[in-house]
C-alpha cells in the first residue's frame, strides 16, 4: 500500500511560503502552519512603514519570482509586502 507523505511547514514567513511554493511546484503536498492570522506577519503587522530591505533586491527575492526590474535596489516595506502577497497568490 502506498502511503502519502504530507510535509508540514511551521511558519508563514518568507522562508515558509518559499518552501511551500517550491514543494507545490514539485506536486508535494504540504501544509503551512502559522500562529498569526496572516503570512509574513512581522512584515505586515510589526515592521515600521519606513523600513526597507537592508540587502539588495536580488539577494532577497524568493524562488521562481524575481522582483520587477522597476523595483528599487532596496525595496521598501510596502512594496515587499505586496511582493509577498503576489507570491502567495501565484503559488
Amino acid at each position: 500500500m502506498k502511503q502519502e507523505t504530507i510535509v508540514m511547514i511551521v511558519g508563514a514567513g518568507p522562508a515558509g511560503i518559499a518552501t511551500s511554493a517550491c514543494l507545490n511546484l514539485l506536486s508535494i503536498t504540504n501544509i503551512v502552519l502559522e500562529r498569526e492570522d496572516c503570512y509574513a506577519s512581522l512584515w505586515q503587522k510589526k515592521a515600521y512603514d519606513r523600513l526597507k530591505l537592508h540587502l539588495a533586491k536580488n539577494f532577497c527575492q524568493l524562488p521562481h519570482m524575481p522582483f520587477p526590474l522597476s523595483a528599487p535596489t532596496f525595496v521598501p516595506k510596502n512594496m515587499f509586502v505586496q511582493y509577498l502577497k503576489n507570491y502567495v497568490l501565484s503559488f
